[in-house]
């Protein structure tokens, strides 16, 4: 224990590391982490693999102590797979390569990237599928500004019962048990946010009293009545200063028990353990003050008993790369719904135009994607998800705010804004927010459905699209009528002209829809490629801040 006190206390800037660069369009030595991975030399040295923007389709595997792998930041660098456990296990003897990050090895850090085990959104199936995966021999890992994300249960599993692990200003979301450690860990100044109606949070202590999960400075929510937290075996939790969502139910942290399999009921030694300081939002009970007299003030002497300086190990590692300076894109992030928002299933037609719109775009802008299918106002606010945006909001961001479709859902009280009350409040709420961030709201209309009667498009949108630019001109900023120019695109191109820019999927072509289908809302790759362009002609026409970033305006 002692070693790794005066280990973390000798690591310095001074002592340099390997550098390796990765980047796929070909400016740097590989194209591949994995490869850049199979090149480190077996030395004592730390290494430094340095990875530039886009999405890393590959699974990595990690067997070398003292590496780092740094992104371009948490929003630009992803690092996808998607992987079953259950499915690999019938391949496979065990769970190396199960995961989308595998660790077999210790001191490994994860810097300013997004570890995403994409199964669950494209396949439907929310059982375990691990981002990352720690196994046995994996101790002292940290992941700072990173999201691990996974359709599924398990999300982040550091599965070793005496590991260390620290994770700062992180996002996590998943299924059930998406952050589970065993061992000790700290979680600090992170997001969290469950896809079910299950326990968020997991751990595993049972083979030592003083092991313990430490949440802090967090915010936990997610779907209508996810759960908190629970345990198998001997746990301790330490969660304090807090902020849990209203939408979460009102149960405790519990144990799951196993009636009819003894051989997973093991002794509960220590009882219940789970303390709780300065919660806010949820009013329960049962996350009242009940923090344990003596306990120190939290810090890494206390939750990792003197073996380990995450902290100072992390601040050096960001010394080291400091020493690359380097001017950071622009950032304009994207709020709206399923016509603006990515889509994961690249083998389905379906695009949001916000995911074309990087393809018009110069690298120097960073395009951040947060639409989401089905959001309105109203419930993109209640499941915090602007919130998510806010804490990530750094001055002289852009915003572009788009709203409408599912704002005019009359039965639908989750997601229904009536046109003339709740939803310009709602924008002016959304508007508000981010100029108190010292970013830049821009506001658009929604865009047009293709909703034909002979050769007269209806424009059903038109009251929502009047509304969001009369809040943009009380506002005093940027507006764009999307609404307006695909209208007039769509009418201008006609029934049949117009067919092509839209879900038209021919029978028998996908499983899951044998008979076809016909979706006039939702835009195909064309169809999104229209709309971006529409913007970008848009920004040139406006003389917009934002228009010095084109690269092109067809493609």
């Amino acid at each position: 224990m002692i070693i790794f006190s005066l280990f973390c206390l000798n690591l310095h800037a001074s002592e340099q590391p390997l550098r390796v660069q990765v980047a796929l369009d070909g400016s740097a030595p590989f194209s591949s982490i994995q490869q850049a991975l199979d090149s480190l030399p077996s030395t004592k040295e730390w290494a430094l693999i340095e990875i530039g923007p886009g999405i890393y389709k590959e699974k990595l595997y990690l067997n070398r102590d003292k590496v780092v792998l740094a992104g371009s930041g948490k929003t630009s660098t992803t690092i996808e797979f998607a992987e079953l456990r259950k499915n690999y296990l019938k391949q496979q003897p065990d769970d190396w390569g199960s995961a989308v990050v595998n660790i077999k090895a210790s001191d490994i850090v994860l810097l300013d990237l997004t570890v995403f085990n994409s199964y669950g959104s494209l396949y439907g199936d929310h059982d375990h599928q691990f981002a990352i995966r720690g196994f046995e021999q994996a101790s002292r890992i940290i992941t700072d500004q990173c999201r691990v994300i996974a359709g599924g249960a398990d999300s982040l599993s550091l599965w070793n019962k005496t590991g260390l692990y620290y994770h700062s200003n992180c996002y996590f979301e998943g299924h059930v048990d998406y952050v589970c450690p065993r061992g000790t860990a700290w979680i600090k100044q992170s997001q969290f946010y469950s896809q079910a109606t299950e326990a968020s949070l997991w751990h595993d202590g049972e083979l030592d009293q003083n092991t313990k999960l430490v949440v802090t400075d967090s915010k936990l929510s997610g779907i209508q009545g996810f759960l908190l937290a629970r345990r198998h075996y001997d746990a301790q939790f330490y969660l304090q200063n807090n902020q849990y969502s209203p939408l979460m139910a009102d149960k405790p942290i519990f144990r799951k028990t196993y009636p009819d399999e003894p051989n997973r009921d093991r002794a509960n030694l220590w009882g219940e353990r789970s303390y709780f300081s300065g919660s806010s939002g949820a009013n329960y009970s049962w996350i009242k003050d009940n923090w344990p007299k003596n306990t120190p003030k939290i810090n890494a002497d206390w939750v990792y008993q003197g073996q380990w300086q995450p902290e100072q190990q992390l601040n050096t590692i960001r010394s080291w790369l400091k020493a690359k300076a380097h001017t950071p894109p622009a950032r304009l992030y994207l709020v709206g719904d399923s016509t603006m928002s990515d889509k994961t299933n690249l083998a389905y037609p379906e695009r949001g135009w916000g995911q074309l719109l990087p393809e018009f775009m110069l690298p120097q802008l960073q395009v951040i994607n947060l639409a989401a299918n089905g959001r309105s106002t109203l419930r993109f606010l209640n499941e915090g998800r602007l919130q998510m945006l806010l804490d990530e909001l750094q001055a002289g961001d852009y915003v572009l705010i788009q709203f409408g479709h599912n704002d005019q859902k009359q039965d639908d009280p989750k997601r229904y804004a009536e046109v003339n009350t709740r939803y310009p409040e709602l924008l002016q709420q959304f508007i508000r927010e981010v100029k108190a961030k010292a970013a830049i709201p821009l506001l658009a209309s929604s865009i047009c459905r293709r909703n034909f009667t002979g050769n007269s498009l209806k424009r059903d949108l038109a009251a929502y699209a009047a509304q969001a630019k009369q809040q943009a001109e009380l506002a005093q900023i940027d507006f764009f009528d999307l609404q307006k120019q695909s209208c007039d695109f769509w009418q201008k191109s006609g029934p049949q002209g117009s067919q092509p820019y839209f879900i038209q999927v021919p029978a028998a072509l996908y499983q899951k829809f044998p008979d076809g289908k016909t979706d006039n809302t939702h835009l195909s790759v064309q169809g999104a490629s229209k709309v971006a362009q529409l913007f970008v002609l848009e920004l040139q026409r406006q003389q917009h801040a934002l228009a010095k970033y084109i690269y092109r305006t067809k493609l």
